[in-house]
This record gives C-alpha cells, structure tokens and sequence, in this order.
C-alpha cells in the first residue's frame, strides 16, 4: 500500500509516533545476542590490497561505546568541537548559477539541513546546569533552561545508569517538514540517515581528543521531548548521544 502522494507526512509521522519503546517490557522481543554477516561459501574471491591507515581509518577503529562515563567535567572547547565536527554551518558556496549556498560537515538531502542540536549539560566547564540549543548559524549556545533536568532524563532513557555521569548528551532534534515539503514519505528516511551522519561525525572527534561516547535510541520520546520543549511532531528528538571521558582512563 502506497501512502497518499498529497500527504507527506502521514504515513512517517504515524510509524514515528508509534515507535516509541514498549511501555510493558514484557512485550519486547528478546531474541539472543548474535553478530550475524552475510557469506557467500561458493563467490569468487578477490583478495584487497594491503592500505597504509588513513587518519580516518585510525580513528574509526579507535571509537568505542562506553557504558561508564568519569564524573569530570568537560572543557567547554571539547564540546565546541563536537558541536562543529557535527553539524556547524561552513560556506557559502557558490554555486554556477550564483546561488550562494550555505553547507555542514555532512551530507543533506537536497542541501536542506532538517536538524537541531541541543545539549544536555551537567558539567561542563563554564557553563551553568542546564539545557541548550546550538544555534549552528551563529554558532553558539542557547539557553533554553537552567538548571537540574537529571530527574527528568532519568524517566526518559531506557539506560540512564550509562550516561548519568557523563558531562553531556547531545540530542538530535528533526524538523520534519524542511525534508519532507520536497521529498514527501521517503524524506523521513533522508532524515534519520543525515542523524546517522552527524552522530559518526561526532564520534570520531570525540576519539581523536581521546573522549568517550555512547550513541541512544532508546529512550521515551514523550517525556525527551517534553523536556527539551519539543512538540514531538513538527520537530522531535531522533538520537542521542552521551559525550565525555572513559571512566576506565580516569579511575
């Protein structure tokens, strides 16, 4: 069944609202662990060359998860660089026909940029307890709240023991609509692979200044978005990420 060409937005919106997770536990899968990949035992083989490692490559191999986060704060400069490396706006660029077009460090369906990010701070060297949005053009921080949001986020993510200490998590917010007006249904795709992008991109500069980080999708999105300030419809949180040091670097 195909979705109304005329309504871009339905048919996302309502597998949005309806993927939050199971509130009664008891209804979520629970199949075993397994790393599966894909093998062919009868394909022709050719072998790759040996490469000499790239900065990249290094780094990519570098990146780790963690699940415990050192309560030391994070120097305002680390999390500058995160915020850049993620999604500063860089440019203008020009364009053959004069257009000036204003660009990020990563890709973006039709150059159209349907992303926010705000900052849950907990400690971070010289800023107060509080929450704030990154305004990518300016690049700065806004204030959106001061003070305590502990409470709150501990009732929004599923694994809130594994960011509690961390310094920061970072939220990915999606204005639907920025997308979607061009690329109708399959836009809400577009969207959440620029997320998968920008959360790489954060990652690997969180491992080149030697930080931690730990990627999350599961999480409340009523009550995220509550706190936040977001309706949870024309703009709602789609990833997460807890930013800070490796408790096991710091013990």
């Amino acid at each position: 069944m195909r979705n109304n060409v005329n309504d871009p937005y339905g048919l996302s919106q309502l597998f949005h609202l309806n993927s939050e997770p199971w509130i009664d536990e008891n209804q979520m899968p629970n199949a075993p662990f397994s790393q599966e990949t894909k093998s062919d035992p009868h394909a022709q083989r050719i072998a790759l060359p040996d490469t000499a490692r790239g900065a990249i490559e290094g780094l990519a191999a570098g990146r780790r998860s963690t699940r415990a986060f050192a309560d030391n704060p994070l120097a305002l400069c680390d999390l500058a660089a995160m915020l850049r490396a993620g999604y500063q706006v860089l440019g203008p660029d020009r364009l053959a026909d004069g257009t000036q077009l204003l660009r990020r460090p990563v890709p973006s369906a039709g150059g159209l940029y349907p992303l926010e990010v705000y900052a849950l701070v907990r400690n971070v060297d010289g800023l107060a307890k509080g929450i704030y949005h990154y305004d990518s053009k300016a690049d700065d921080l806004a204030l959106i709240k001061q003070g305590d949001w502990e409470d709150q986020a501990r009732d929004a993510f599923l694994t809130w023991s594994f960011v509690a200490q961390a310094p920061v998590v970072l939220c990915l917010g999606a204005v639907f609509a920025r997308t979607q007006r061009k690329y109708g249904p399959r836009g809400y795709r577009y969207v959440l692979i620029e997320a998968g992008h920008v959360a790489q991109n954060i990652c690997l500069a969180a491992a080149e200044r030697d930080l931690a980080t730990l990627c999350l999708g599961g999480y409340a999105d009523t009550v995220l978005n509550r706190l936040i300030g977001l309706d949870g419809q024309s703009e709602a949180i789609i990833y997460a990420l807890g930013l800070g040091h490796d408790k096991k670097g710091h013990d």
